[in-house]
């Protein structure tokens, strides 16, 4: 009787530490993703910040800068609940006084636009931008800007990084 009721109680004891270890590792998923959408929204906040540098490039028109494209917010309203999406906008250029692009993502979100629209971009709600520019005596370009796509890199294992900048075509700073 004694040996079973030790047992149980071992039991009962495990089962505790098992669910405090569950607790723990739930609370440290949870504190990781808000770590992350505060690195991403202090992206964001850096994308705005120099936004100009951007514009600048752009009408500066230098043919060693090239691929020139935005990341704007689209945000959806679901009764009291909403939800944001980010799409990459290809091929920026000026008309007139406003910047215009084309989507270059499939939205999954978002109804107010479509993959290869053509749109008026908002400065308001840019979350990224970068272009590519070539150095001289360089073969490759460097990425200007592009703080997201950085960000991600930077939490890829080393094989998984190699494997990106073949995909990228670039030189990460």
């Amino acid at each position: 009787m004694k040996k079973t009721l030790l047992v149980l109680l071992a039991g009962f004891a495990l089962v505790a530490c098992d669910k405090k270890n569950i607790a723990k590792d739930a609370y440290k998923g949870l504190e990781k993703q808000e770590n992350e959408l505060a690195q991403l929204d202090s992206i964001t906040q850096e994308a705005r910040r120099t936004f100009d540098d951007f514009k600048l490039a752009l009408e500066m028109k230098d043919s060693t800068m090239t691929n020139f494209i935005v990341k704007e917010e689209f945000i959806v309203k679901n009764g009291d609940r909403s939800q944001q999406e980010h799409l990459w906008i290809r091929d920026v250029h000026q008309d007139g006084n406003v910047l215009k692009g084309i989507v270059d993502n499939q939205p999954q979100v978002t109804k107010e636009v479509k993959l290869n629209d053509t749109i008026v971009i908002d400065e308001k709600k840019i979350s990224d931008w970068m272009f590519y520019k070539l150095e001289p005596n360089d073969t490759v370009a460097r990425m200007i800007g592009g703080y997201s796509v950085k960000y991600m890199r930077n939490q890829l294992s080393d094989a998984e990084r190699v494997e990106f900048d073949k995909q990228y075509k670039v030189k990460f700073d």
